[in-house]
């Protein structure tokens, strides 16, 4: 098998002509991953207007200092923001070398083209609730943003139990794939 593409290397057009190939990495599960990390990313896009208007506003000639709960608040919202990204990057690459061990017949091969979506799953979770809390609190001119994101995250996530599912059958032994089919009904809620 070739020399796997480092996904966050890519440029877009590249990603997208890697994607259309028929190489089969990148495919579904750098997909999900992909998407997940371009909703971290809008996300965090959203707590930086944020933290600039909650700066501007004690600036703003009214002599007051920033709210600091409020500003902790999307400081703590962007570090999870940047955390999500860079771990939705991970998983994408990781779907590459989860793929080769199972075309290489590699042991963990099966067992790690489950996992990797799975994590991406998970991760797409705590992004989405993340999200979700600071809705309500954010700038109103950029929730619509906001909302992007959760929708992009949640697609994700429901992409990346997808590619858990399909992968299922990979597995020989009927107690592993027991334990991951509960781990998808799990994440599916």
């Amino acid at each position: 098998m070739s020399e796997l593409p480092v996904i966050r290397d890519l440029k877009v057009s590249e990603y997208f002509a890697e994607l259309a190939s028929d190489s089969l990495f990148p495919s579904a599960g750098a997909a999900a991953a992909l998407t997940g990390a371009q909703a971290a990313a809008l996300f965090a896009m959203v707590c930086r207007v944020n933290i600039r208007k909650i700066k501007d506003a004690a600036g703003g000639g009214n002599g007051g200092a920033p709210d600091q709960e409020q500003l902790a608040f999307w400081e703590r919202s962007l570090e999870l923001a940047g955390s999500c990204t860079r771990r939705f990057l991970d998983l994408a690459q990781e779907d590459g070398t989860a793929y080769r061990e199972v075309v290489e017949e590699k042991p963990q091969g099966p067992s790690h083209s489950i996992e990797v979506p799975l994590g991406i799953a998970r991760c797409g979770g705590e992004l989405a609730a993340l999200i979700e809390a600071a809705f309500p609190k954010s700038y109103a001119p950029v929730r619509a943003d906001a909302e992007t994101a959760i929708c992009l995250v949640r697609g994700s996530k429901k992409a990346a139990l997808t590619v858990a599912r399909y992968n299922l059958p990979l597995l020989k032994e009927k107690s592993e794939r027991e334990y991951y089919v509960n781990q998808i009904e799990e994440l599916s809620k």
